[in-house]
């Protein structure tokens, strides 16, 4: 080879070499580069004590393919040596076993532990129950104002994933349509879809709004509420059923509940539909006291059953077992008692329409200062009031003994001038008895006539003198204002016997 081509050969190599030298130099600064880039976009270390840090995490509980709930976290960090994760953000939604509820807890954070599944929130905690229908319809109307479901605020709340409940013993508030209260501690329990109010429960009940009606009155607007206190209660939200345990008291500004259990069902809409209490403990049976501008009123019965109307008024007032009862005006005093009782009310101003007494049924009236007093007793009575107003009680119209049935007037005692109570053998007393008594009353409530219908008996005893009786087809009285008789006539086949005399007619009239 010649010495020119070996040198050509030379510089043609030492170019080849520089080449692959400056491309092994480029790819190797290139890669460099790429390090540092990669280094620049990547997360920063873990700090110390924690292992993993992610940016969300979903897992759900399933029943077959139901899914029951899910819960969610918008970050997730585990820690060195713990079995615990911090979930930020979290949502709970839960769906119920038929899939029909969209329940949600919502809070800052939690401690997740893996172990157990349980989740303790020590922050401000809110739980919305609300049925699937109810979010859907929300979601497509975002200017829904007023949406039907129970809104809960809390602290301090464990939820489990094992049994789905969520409980703290902090303190709680709730609002639902038509009401909002406070109570201490709280248990949800997603599965069955129901919420236990540990302790101190206290809530207020509004009653329904009626636009209209609000556009119509300037006064709509004052409507009292009923508040309510109690020991517990539970709530039932697929059912709409609270169950308040006392000793349970509900107050207005004119009545008073007291009772040992108190069981209200709400409508879809959330307003008071029927309300039932009954004894607590202590066995003791419920009692309602109402005041009006013409005195007070009393009830009791081993259960009170009340039934509203949506627009919230009361429709009907139900006593069963031991029921008795007492009206006190500014003249007289009435009492009653029987095994059951049913009032009708007036539409929307709250006054009796018509109440119907059975078994044993006894109406007792004594007047304050005659002391005259009447005591009628049947197997069932049926008592009509005229149209009520508002502000103004329901009075009396007519009253009848679905059966036999017997009354007793007593006349006022006399005054003999001796100290201490009169004897009872000085007051006059007259018994009438038939197969039905029909009474008729005033425009201002008081009985003005008794129509006696078959089988007809009457007694009069007086003190110094034979016992008087009488037996006749049909008879009416005349009653007095102060609640006495003036006047009583007795037609068809009568007889009479004082002592031993005896006589029959056709009619006799007794004064």
């Amino acid at each position: 080879m010649k010495r020119s081509e070996a040198a050509k050969y030379a510089r043609w190599s030492a170019v080849a070499a520089l080449l692959l030298a400056s491309l092994t130099v480029g790819v190797y600064l290139d890669r460099q580069w790429v390090a540092h880039r990669e280094k620049q976009k990547a997360p920063p270390p873990a700090p110390q004590g924690v292992t993993r840090s992610s940016n969300g995490l979903t897992f759900s509980k399933m029943e077959g393919n139901q899914k029951i709930f899910t819960v969610e976290a918008s970050k997730a960090t585990d820690f060195k040596g713990k079995e615990a994760s911090l979930l930020e953000e979290v949502k709970i939604t839960i769906f119920g076993k038929k899939g029909e509820r969209y329940d949600t807890i919502h809070t800052e954070s939690c401690q997740y532990e893996k172990e157990g599944g349980s989740m303790a929130c020590s922050g401000e905690v809110q739980i919305d129950l609300e049925s699937k229908a109810e979010a859907e319809r929300a979601a497509k109307n975002r200017g829904i104002t007023v949406q039907q479901k129970v809104h809960v605020e809390t602290r301090g709340v464990v939820f489990s994933h094992a049994s789905g409940m969520a409980r703290t013993e902090q303190p709680v508030k709730f609002v639902f349509p038509n009401g909002h209260g406070e109570a201490v501690g709280v248990e949800y329990h997603s599965e069955e879809g129901t919420v236990r109010l540990l302790r101190d429960v206290q809530f207020s009940l509004s009653p329904a709004r009626n636009d209209i009606a609000e556009k119509k009155t300037a006064r709509a607007n004052a409507k009292e509420p009923i508040r309510v206190t109690g020991k517990s209660l539970d709530f039932e939200r697929d059912s709409r059923v609270m169950r308040l345990y006392g000793p349970v008291e509900a107050d207005t500004h004119t009545a008073h509940l007291r009772a040992g259990k108190l069981t209200l069902s709400l409508d879809a809409a959330y307003r008071a539909e029927k309300l039932v209490v009954t004894p607590g403990p202590d066995g003791k049976n419920p009692e309602l006291e109402s005041r009006g501008a013409d005195g007070s009123t009393n009830l009791s019965a081993v259960t009170i059953t009340a039934q509203f109307s949506p627009e919230g008024w009361l429709t009907i007032i139900e006593g069963a077992g031991d029921v008795r009862g007492s009206r006190r005006t500014g003249k007289e005093v009435d009492d009653f008692r029987a095994e059951h009782g049913t009032m009708e009310l007036w539409p929307k101003v709250n006054q009796p329409r018509q109440m119907n007494l059975k078994g044993s049924v006894q109406l007792t009236t004594q007047a304050d200062t005659s002391g005259e007093a009447r005591m009628l007793e049947t197997r069932e009575l049926l008592v009509e009031f005229a149209d009520g107003k508002k502000g103004q009680g329901s009075k009396p119209k007519r009253a009848e003994t679905l059966g036999t049935g017997s009354i007793e007037w007593t006349d006022a005692q006399r005054q003999t001038g001796t100290p201490g109570p009169p004897a009872s053998s000085e007051a006059a007393r007259t018994k009438l008895q038939a197969d039905k008594l029909e009474m008729e009353f005033g425009e201002e409530g008081k009985a003005r006539q008794l129509v006696a219908t078959g089988n007809v008996l009457t007694e009069r005893a007086a003190a110094g003198k034979p016992l008087q009786t009488a037996t006749a087809h049909s008879g009416v009285a005349h009653l007095l204002a102060s609640g006495g008789w003036s006047q009583m006539d007795l037609q068809g086949e009568v007889r009479l016997k004082e002592g031993q005399r005896s006589v029959q007619a056709d009619h006799a009239t007794f004064v």
